[in-house]
């Protein structure tokens, strides 16, 4: 019995390094077949004939977005991908590197390619690495050329009175270019009231916005038979300004922010260095998609402490905001940059966490009151008239070319890039 252990033992020793390295020769397909992360990649992998390749020679990197990854497009793009295996091979490719990285890192989220964030440790494969990742790698897309002259048929914008000056821009550069086919009528109306039109009402084609949609607008939308989608055009910041001759608020921390827009009586209240003078407010309203991105960043969504601050005046013209904080050496108030830097001369920004509002602070994400500029439509929208998705598509063709002239910022190149598939799927091209 002694002498039977043993050889059992020995056995059982002996074919550990055979066991260890079939684990190591099993292929990229082998790891996405057996991971439940990875199952949507692993389908449409194999709709695209991918999967051979990835059981094929290495050495390759693969990068897997996982199943959430998926879930954070809209649900049309996924469906259209498979109806289109051209777009959904390359795709898919470009989630495939014939090389294996330099340093493969184990920390689940030190290293970054593209946009996306490495969620995991590596995993090693017979021929090459598998990397998680949490957002779908995108080729280059390329809209199809609109040309406004042969564009037939009415468009209606309206919402957020930030996006409202760039669409105002690009619609004006299309009827110069040649539509006569109709009208574009873009309205400045606010974010809110915007929504409320698209998604209640059913009455515009676009809805503008200077802040996400809410589940409870997005319902609305459901409700009437709309699906909307996002494309984001641009990047806003959200400037803090007070009167040019304040020489001692510079700098505020978020905390003294929100302080300094809810329960502070006077400058003292936020720093005991500063005046004991009132506070006096100038803020957008509440219908505003700037007012709404401030009280989402500051006070999780709870208007309350912005709005039953004393001594607050309201206006949703920007340049109402701006003449109130210039008159009074004691205001504070809040701007998009576009209507900051109308009114530089005259107000002061303030840094947000030692961070100025500024260009060069947009690419590394360290302003804390950067937003996107947002387009809404549904692909029912487009179906049914097909001069929205002409207009849309011209819109993230020139976006780049116009935006510095409304004061804003392009947005991401891969955001940009991510906005166009969304649309070519919406239009179902």
């Amino acid at each position: 019995m002694r002498r039977r252990g043993r050889l059992l033992f020995l056995v059982f020793v002996l074919t550990l390094p055979l066991a260890s390295l079939q684990a190591r020769e099993a292929s990229l397909a082998d790891l996405l077949a057996g991971d439940e992360r990875f199952s949507t990649f692993h389908l449409l992998a194999g709709e695209a004939g991918l999967l051979d390749i990835l059981a094929g020679e290495g050495p390759m990197t693969l990068y897997a977005p996982v199943n959430e990854a998926f879930a954070d497009l809209p649900a049309f793009v996924p469906a259209w991908l498979l109806e289109h295996p051209a777009a959904l091979g390359e795709l898919l490719r470009f989630h495939v590197v014939a090389r294996e990285p330099g340093n493969a890192a184990t920390d689940a989220r030190s290293r970054k390619v593209e946009d996306a964030w490495i969620v995991a440790p590596y995993l090693n494969a017979g021929n090459g690495v598998l990397r998680a990742i949490d957002r779908v790698l995108l080729p280059p897309q390329e809209l199809e050329v609109v040309v406004p002259a042969f564009v037939e048929g009415n468009i209606i914008s309206a919402g957020s009175s930030t996006v409202f000056l760039l669409s105002e821009v690009i619609a004006a550069r299309f009827r110069r270019e040649g539509y006569r086919g109709g009208n574009v009528s873009v309205y400045s109306i606010g974010t809110g009231a915007g929504f409320e039109r698209f998604c209640t009402e059913g009455i515009t084609d676009v809805a503008n916005a200077s802040r996400p949609v809410t589940d409870t607008e997005r319902k609305r939308c459901q409700a009437i038979g709309r699906e909307l989608f996002p494309l984001q055009v641009g990047t806003d910041l959200l400037v803090v300004v007070v009167n040019s001759g304040n020489h001692f608020a510079d700098d505020l921390s978020l905390t003294q922010l929100a302080r300094l827009f809810s329960t502070a009586d006077t400058w003292q209240d936020v720093d005991p260095a500063w005046p004991a003078q009132a506070v006096e407010r100038f803020i957008p309203g509440n219908d505003s998609g700037s007012f709404d991105f401030f009280v989402e960043a500051l006070f999780d969504r709870d208007q309350g402490p912005v709005l039953g601050a004393a001594r607050s005046n309201v206006s949703g013209n920007f340049n109402v905001l701006a003449h109130g904080v210039a008159g009074n050496p004691y205001a504070v108030g809040f701007l998009g940059y576009a209507a900051y830097k109308a009114n530089r001369h005259r107000l002061k920004a303030v840094a947000i966490e030692g961070v100025a509002p500024q260009a060069d602070r947009l690419s590394d994400g360290s302003y804390p009151l950067a937003r996107p500029l947002l387009l809404y439509s549904a692909p029912g929208i487009i179906a049914g008239r097909p001069q929205v998705g002409e207009f849309l598509s011209y819109y993230l063709t020139v976006v780049d070319e116009e935006i510095e002239k409304t004061g804003y910022f392009p947005a991401d190149a891969q955001v940009l890039n991510r906005s166009r598939l969304i649309l070519k799927a919406a239009i179902g091209d």
